[in-house]
């Protein structure tokens, strides 16, 4: 699902997992993990932001796409010089490289933004693919993190468990949905400076706000985390 890419998070003999996802069956919400720390949030808005700025100013593509491009690498380069993880610096360059190269190749700026779009719809595909077959991916992603096996589709006692996760489904499905119905149109009448607005209002803060929501549907639920292994070790 279209997000940032925090340093991993889980337990110590456990899958190592994006920090929003590791939080799932955490106490408490942390809305800096959700987007990857301050650092993480700078990394993946700056680019796009620096991008609609100087379009908005020079109209100048070539200037936009260079200046935008080197944001995204100087972001990996000083991760690296300071020895740190480049996991979300390294999946920012890759999507503003993509922008900058269909952008540049095709003389359009809005296709700046359109991986973005391709994204959106493929995420969006997948998740209702993944509904109508009745396996909700929300559901399939818990049934590993929480080591549930077998039980979290045929368990009587997990039902309120599989039409949460359900419903979580159809959230995270709406969300994508709404990036392409909005960015969509915008595109398609090349208003550069308007879509990058929507691909950032529509970015981190609705996906923390997600994130969250997530959070908040499967808490009632988190003591079911790992509960298959731990009646095998009793």
């Amino acid at each position: 699902m279209s997000a940032p890419t925090p340093g991993p998070s889980a337990g110590q003999d456990g899958p190592r997992l994006p920090a929003w996802a590791g939080q799932l069956d955490a106490k408490d919400f942390s809305w800096s993990s959700a987007i990857g720390g301050w650092r993480g949030a700078v990394e993946s808005v700056l680019p796009a932001l620096t991008f609609v700025v100087l379009f908005v100013i020079t109209r100048d593509l070539r200037l936009c796409l260079i200046v935008s491009g080197g944001v995204a690498v100087l972001a990996c380069a000083i991760r690296l010089a300071q020895h740190q993880a480049l996991t979300q610096a390294l999946s920012g360059l890759l999507g503003v490289a993509i922008g900058v190269v269909w952008a540049a190749w095709s003389g359009r700026g809005e296709n700046y933004f359109a991986g973005g779009l391709v994204t959106a719809a493929f995420f969006t595909v997948t998740l209702l693919v993944s509904i109508l077959v009745r396996r909700p991916l929300a559901g399939v992603a818990l049934g590993w993190l929480w080591g549930l096996g077998d039980r979290r589709r045929t368990d009587p006692v997990l039902a309120p468990l599989r039409r949460r996760a359900l419903a979580v489904t159809w959230m995270w499905t709406a969300m994508f949905a709404l990036r392409l119905a909005i960015q969509w149109p915008l595109w398609h009448g090349g208003l550069v400076a308007e879509l990058g607005v929507a691909k950032l209002v529509l970015g981190l803060p609705l996906f923390a706000l997600v994130c969250w929501a997530t959070w908040v549907a499967l808490k009632p639920f988190s003591g079911l985390a790992h509960q298959d292994e731990s009646e095998d070790q009793q």
